[in-house]
Formats: structure tokens, sequence, C-alpha cells
């Protein structure tokens, strides 16, 4: 029997995980929309191009993609998370033109066409591989002869605003929490620059750019939904399910990450500095 690659985290997309960012759909959206703007922008996507969204979740980018490459162009959203894809099919039943499709998939070993694409895009959907050399190379062999790759991931947690906050709220309700090993599959696997360039080399992409993008992020919400947010969403959120924590401490910790944020709060709502990487690369 062959052995299923990305089992844990596809696993976890399609479980609770899965429907939170369902329901946080809206709110995740807007917070990451400059972020996937950008490396949109440095993707050079143009009308006519036909792309694979890597990791498109409930569909924003991919319909964002759709709308930049028109009706000559073609967008293929591809996801491990049956929620969120089932979200994404939903959202799809409003929009007038169908220059786009979703499937359920493993990027790392999708049996895409070879050589068919003019673009890999992904906004944070590349971190979660378990082998991202296999995976990359999979990517490559769908690109054109001189396609494009373009995608946007987080710097080091500790860069993150976003992250930093929530977690000091947090340390003493978590005193077990440990940090994630470098470079293991997660939001932060492609943190380090340097490991990102050589992962897409050995993957055979040439004219690697890597380049610094920072933005807040902005959670258009009030502080108690914030709150909410960041307790299912992001680190705090996964340290809190794998403790097994009880509602008082629940509680407590709620009450310590709404006192943190306070001074964050905005008449836009809550607004974090967040820091990741903009890539790109080309198939030569």
């Amino acid at each position: 029997m062959n052995k299923i690659v990305n089992a844990d985290m596809i696993e976890y997309w399609n479980s609770a995980a899965g429907r939170k960012w369902v329901r946080f759909q809206s709110l995740m959206d807007m917070s990451l929309l400059p972020f996937g703007q950008g490396a949109m922008d440095a993707s050079g996507v143009k009308t006519g191009d036909t792309v694979i969204d890597v990791g498109s979740g409930c569909g924003d980018t991919t319909f964002e993609l759709a709308q930049r490459v028109g009706l000559a162009g073609q967008v293929l959203g591809i996801d491990v998370s049956k929620p969120a894809l089932a979200q994404a099919q939903g959202r799809a039943a409003y929009k007038t033109t169908r220059n786009f499709k979703f499937a359920q998939g493993d990027a790392q070993t999708h049996p895409f066409d070879a050589a068919a694409y003019d673009l890999i895009f992904s906004r944070f959907g590349i971190m979660f591989f378990d082998d991202p050399v296999a995976a990359f190379h999979n990517l490559w062999a769908a690109l054109k002869p001189g396609g494009r790759l373009a995608f946007v991931c987080w710097r080091p947690a500790d860069e993150n605003e976003w992250v930093r906050v929530p977690c000091a709220a947090a340390r003493e309700h978590l005193p077990q929490s440990a940090s994630p090993v470098p470079g293991a599959p997660g939001p932060f696997s492609f943190g380090s620059a340097d490991r990102t360039r050589q992962v897409l080399a050995d993957a055979g992409f040439a004219g690697i750019a890597i380049e610094p993008y920072d933005a807040p992020l902005v959670a258009d919400a009030s502080l108690d939904e914030a709150v909410d947010f960041l307790m299912q969403i992001g680190p705090v959120g996964s340290a809190i399910v794998q403790s097994g924590m009880d509602n008082g401490t629940k509680a407590r910790l709620a009450a310590d990450l709404r006192k943190a944020l306070e001074p964050f709060y905005t008449s836009q709502g809550v607004a974090l500095g967040a820091a990741a990487w903009i890539v790109t690369a080309h198939k030569s």
C-alpha cells in the first residue's frame, strides 16, 4: 500500500481546523488580503494565464486570480480541506464567470497536467508539505518552460506581532508550549530565506527572489471577536486544543488576551504587525 504523504496535515485540515477556517472565512480573507495582493502583483499574472492556486482555501485568492486572468485564462484552486472547498464551491455559485475550478488534492502528489500552466501561486498555502522539495518539483513539472512561481509565506514567528502578543498573553496558561521545530511543516516552516532558496533550487527553480513584505494584520472585529478568533486560529488556538484546556483556564486566558489586545484596537479593528516573505522564481 502506498504511503499517504502529508497525512497529518490532511487530517488536520479536514478536522475542526478546516471547520474553524470556514467559520472565520470572511475575517481571515480580509486580514490576509494585502499579502495575497502583494504576491499577485509580484507574480506578473496577466490576461490569458493558466494558474494553479495552491492551498486555495475558501476560494478568495482563486476568485481574484480568475478576475486577473480574464475569460481567456483559467485558474485551478487546489486544497486538501473538504470543509474549505465546500465553502469555496458555495461562494462560486454567485460568480458570473466560470474561468476557475476547484479540486481536492495534495499539491505534493497531485497529477497535474505536465508543462500546462503559466503560474503557480499561493497565499500562505505552501508551508505544510512533509517533503517540500518533492512538492515544489511536482509544481515545477506542471509549469510551462519559463512559467512562474509566486507565493507569500510567513517570516519567523518572533518577527510577527500577531504571534508574539497573543503568545505572551497565553504563556502563563500554557507553560508547556514548545517552539516549533525549524523547517517542520507548519505556518513558519519557510521563515528562513536561506532554507526557502535551497528548497526551490533543489526542486529545479531558477531566478529565485525573496523579498520582505510587512503590513498590519487587521481583524475588522470587536475586541471580544478578536479574542475569540485568536483562541481558535493560529498558535494560541492550536496550543489550547493540544493542551485540553478546561473552561476556567480558557476564561482567564481570554481575559488576559483581551487586555493585551486593547493597545492595538483601532477604528478599523485590532491591528497587529505581520511580517512575510514574497517569493518569486521561474522554470528555466
